[in-house]
Formats: structure tokens, sequence, C-alpha cells
């Protein structure tokens, strides 16, 4: 599987937007009937942080949506790819909805079996909103999607609360997100 130009066009764009020396790195599912593109970068202003967004899940609508995921973390954790491709797998195969405030069960468990953190919980991208607010390619939308990791209790909270509600207790609280190794803040 080579990238697309609609996939070149997205990195080209994209790159400059969260981070510096840009790599992509392609993942296969278990199967090896599909594949994704994920793009690594470095934060500029701290070389321990990574940024990473799949390129081409935008290739595949989800309900009425073209999205790319993202996530950040510290470079220690080197699983993040994984994470990141197994959630855009889910919904390519099995058609699973993101959206914000959507909560991916597990797939932080799947890599990492003794953290404390073990679901992924979809937000607007507010590292960089002001800059992806009108992403288009090819004349198309694309919006993203910034996953954070959560526990099992900050889990239960979401399902009793709203996504703000659940947005507002960490940033109350100050979360790191890019740490997988953070305590839950219930």
């Amino acid at each position: 599987m080579k990238p697309t130009e609609k996939q070149k066009e997205i990195y080209k764009k994209l790159a400059p937007i969260i981070g510096v020396e840009p790599k992509v790195i392609k993942y296969g599912d278990d199967s090896g009937e599909n594949a994704i593109f994920i793009m690594e970068c470095p934060d500029p202003t701290d070389k321990d942080v990574i940024f990473y967004s799949t390129i081409g899940l935008s290739d595949f609508s989800i309900g009425n949506e073209k999205y790319e995921l993202m996530f950040a973390g510290y470079a220690d954790n080197d699983k993040i790819g994984n994470i990141l491709s197994t959630s855009a797998f889910f919904c390519i195969k099995d058609h699973w909805k993101v959206s914000p405030g959507t909560v991916f069960e597990t797939l932080v468990e799947m890599y990492y079996k003794d953290l404390e953190m073990k679901h992924i919980y979809f937000s607007n991208p507010y590292l960089w909103e002001d800059k992806l607010e009108d992403f288009e390619v090819q004349n198309e939308k694309i919006s993203f999607l910034l996953g954070i990791a959560i526990s099992d209790a900050e889990l239960e909270f979401r399902k009793n609360n709203s996504a703000e509600a659940l947005e507002a207790l960490f940033e109350e609280k100050e979360i790191d997100i890019f740490d997988m190794n953070r305590k839950s803040v219930l």
C-alpha cells in the first residue's frame, strides 16, 4: 500500500501544524488485509513528547464526517502508534463511530496491561484547535479528534455525566494528557 495523493496532501498540510521532524509509519492489522499510516512528530518545544496522527482514516466516512485521529504522549510510551492504528481499524473494519465525547473501551489495556489508564476518550484537539478548524484537503473538510487515555473510574464518570463534565474535571485537576502512567483523578 502506497500513500494516495490525498494522504500525501494531508501529511504535507498537517506535519507543520503539529510538530517537527515528522515521520510516517505504516501499521497493518492482524490479518494483513488493512493498513493505516501514522505520522509521528516530536513536539517542537519538548522532545520528550511525541504527537501522532492517522493519515488516511478520512478516506472512510464515519457518520457524515471525515476524521483523522490524534494522540500525544511521552516518547517512552512506544505503543501509542499501535493504539491509534487499532482505533482506526475499529472505525474502518467494524464501523465503530467516533465523535467528540466517544470512548473506545479497553484500547489502552490491549497494549499496556498494568496501567491505570485503560480506555481512550476522544475530544476536540484543543492543542491545535485554531489551526485545524478549517482543515480541507481536495475540497473535503477533515475533522480531528484527540485521544486521551482514561481510567475505569473516569469512564464511569463519563457514562454518568456529560463529556463536558469530564473535560471540565480534567481541566480542574490539570491532568497531564501526555502521561499514560498518570493516576486517575477519581
